[in-house]
């Protein structure tokens, strides 16, 4: 595990952190969360902002500690993994640029369910969430913003948990194999981004059963080499995985 980052006095000096210069501010305005805000509600909650630089395998924070920062991924890529007691972790989310993480340990003061680890060089944004908590008091456009976050982070919670329960391990991989793409017809060679053990944790599957899996999306079309994956046909993966489909 890589070397935790407590986000006090001392520990931003051990990083590379810095304010935000206009520049920042400008990338910060075409990110989701504020890409609707006024300027001068963008320039308020940027203030006592820092952006935190991380490498590869740090940690941004673990399962249980106090919410006292949200975390906003500006560059890079971000594991979430939750565990119990006497258990190893599981991979629960993969995070890409712009996302906004555990929005709700810090509307609610409660402590992370999730660590958080760098997969790669990233780039963070780091709010105050006592500061935050007051600015969504005085500014209701940023409040509304919020709303909008954790309604889109329910409605991906609904979706996983119902691809849990309702697709099969095949059809969960073949998912997560369509979202590496945005093509929908055709072939296509996929490199894969992360090792298997997060890929299985992603999927819902134990590593040492990836393998079976993977093999079981052969009759579909799918070829898997190492970190190399060739897909005959997407839109026959697509409707095989049900992906954008409502099941009633």
């Amino acid at each position: 595990m890589g070397a935790s980052f407590r986000h006090d006095a001392r520990s931003f000096k051990e990083k590379d952190v810095s304010g935000l210069s206009e520049e920042d501010l400008s990338g910060l305005s075409r990110l989701p969360l504020f890409s609707n805000l006024s300027d001068g509600c963008l320039r308020k909650v940027a203030d006592e902002s820092r952006i935190v630089r991380y490498q590869r395998s740090d940690v941004l924070f673990g399962q249980g500690e106090t919410a006292d920062w949200l975390h906003i991924l500006i560059e890079g890529q971000v594991s979430l993994a939750g565990s119990v007691r006497n258990s190893e972790e599981t991979v629960v989310d993969i995070l890409k640029s712009g996302e906004a993480f555990i929005v709700a340990a810090v509307l609610t003061g409660k402590p992370y369910l999730m660590s958080a680890k760098a997969l790669a060089t990233s780039k963070v944004l780091l709010l105050p969430a006592a500061k935050l908590l007051n600015d969504l008091r005085e500014y209701p456009e940023l409040a509304l913003a919020m709303l909008s976050c954790l309604a889109g982070h329910f409605r991906t919670l609904v979706t996983e948990v119902k691809d849990l329960k309702l697709k099969s391990a095949s059809q969960r991989l073949a998912l997560y194999l369509m979202s590496l793409t945005p093509r929908r017809e055709g072939s296509a060679i996929l490199h894969l981004p992360h090792n298997k053990i997060l890929i299985a944790g992603r999927v819902g599957v134990r590593p040492e059963t990836l393998s079976r899996v993977f093999f079981s999306l052969k009759k579909e079309g799918v070829v898997s080499e190492h970190q190399t994956v060739a897909i005959t046909d997407l839109k026959r993966l697509a409707a095989f995985c049900h992906e954008g489909a409502e099941i009633i």
